[in-house]
């Protein structure tokens, strides 16, 4: 068996079949991005001249050089995801219609190892994606927001302020003008703290306040601290009373993460990988978690979906594709992968906005394309009793 998968991985016509996959795929994104980012270019080609920032290479023309070059990695990611399927079908359309696939299955090449081109892709693909959207694409937000006229957060223009931000914890709702500086701060702070029962328990309202040592602890300096207590007039009934005591520094318990400060109005998918985990780790510090919580199942269930729809595409083309065939039929299995990324990308929208579950949102499809696979596979080698 051994022996049998390494034959299937290493032999000549998977180096062969391979390499075309490869390359047709290469073509296609390189188009692709080559047409986006042209077109990037010329709708912000006058911010760009204006902007003050400078790159290393001097003149308008090494500005605009250095900016498709930032451009194209961040727009990679989601070219890679159909570049790839549409790579294989154009492919094998080449191999069918020269008969050189009707040589190879002549020459005993059986099914299951001829799809071993479509794995060995899609894990490149898919561990190219995590590469670029997990790592690249940040240190090129990064240096885009610092080099050039786009602004992705408030992190990147450090030292600055922002104006009054509106946030919501799990017992929580704050309002505050966040300050980056050396460090995290927020100033005009008010903090209107709820229980479980959903009482308003306190409202803080202070000229500033920075992070404690302790995680879910912040300090607050300069200003007051309002309780709310229950008083019973003559009637008898309830009422709420106010008691407020001034103060000139107060720490207590306020479940905000300083990572999430720090990076408040950037967008999860464009924040790096380590920083992603970390936030995850904090738990309930961090407000609308799930957010983060769904970019980092999209960059892993994107491995598998590489993976499972090059195959799947593979196994559409070799089993459908004829040598005199017309071109409409590979466009068919072209839809198909296409298909397959509307209705992926569909699904991720919906969990990144938090209407249907973050993990069903992020794996339903590659693991329907994967049941759709094996069910397939399964199909055609009982009916062409194919030999492994």
């Amino acid at each position: 068996m051994v022996n049998q998968v390494f034959a299937a991985l290493f032999r000549l016509e998977t180096r062969f079949v391979t390499a075309l996959y490869l390359q047709r795929m290469t073509i296609l994104a390189l188009v692709t991005i080559s047409i986006i980012v042209a077109l990037d270019i010329s709708a912000n080609v006058g911010a760009l001249l204006d902007s003050a920032a400078e790159p290393q290479a001097s003149g308008d023309l090494g500005r605009i050089v250095y900016y498709a070059l930032l451009r194209v990695s961040f727009v990679t990611p989601s070219v890679l995801l159909f570049a790839g399927i549409w790579g294989v079908v154009w492919a094998e359309y080449t191999l069918a219609t020269s008969n050189e696939r009707i040589m190879l299955f002549s020459c005993g090449r059986a099914y299951i190892p001829s799809l071993a081109p479509a794995l060995i892709v899609g894990l490149i693909v898919g561990s190219i994606h995590f590469a670029v959207a997990g790592f690249v694409k940040p240190a090129t937000v990064e240096l885009e927001a610092t080099t050039t006229h786009r602004s992705y957060g408030l992190k990147f223009d450090r030292p600055a302020q922002s104006g009054e931000e509106w946030f919501a914890g799990s017992n929580f709702i704050a309002r505050a003008r966040v300050k980056l500086a050396d460090d995290v701060a927020l100033n005009d702070v008010y903090v209107f703290d709820y229980g479980e029962s959903g009482d308003l328990h306190y409202i803080v309202r202070a000229a500033s306040a920075r992070p404690s040592p302790e995680p879910g602890y912040w300090t607050f300096y300069s200003g007051t601290v309002s309780y709310f207590s229950t008083l019973s007039d003559a009637t008898g009934s309830n009422r709420p009373a106010l008691n407020e005591n001034r103060f000139e520094t107060l720490e207590t318990d306020f479940a905000l993460s300083p990572l999430w400060v720090e990076n408040i109005g950037i967008l999860p998918i464009l924040l790096p990988q380590n920083v992603l985990t970390e936030l995850i780790d904090q738990g309930d510090l961090v407000p609308n978690l799930y957010k983060y919580e769904m970019t980092v199942y999209e960059r892993y269930a994107s491995i598998l979906y590489c993976v499972v729809t090059m195959l799947l595409t593979a196994h559409l083309a070799m089993t459908r594709f004829s040598s005199g065939m017309m071109p409409y039929r590979a466009l068919s299995v072209a839809l198909v992968g296409f298909g397959a990324y509307f209705l992926f990308s569909v699904t991720l929208m919906l969990g990144h906005h938090g209407y249907i579950s973050t993990l069903f949102s992020a794996w339903i499809i590659p693991v329907i394309a994967l049941i759709i696979l094996c069910k397939a596979t399964y199909s055609y080698m009982r009916g062409a009793a194919v030999r492994w």
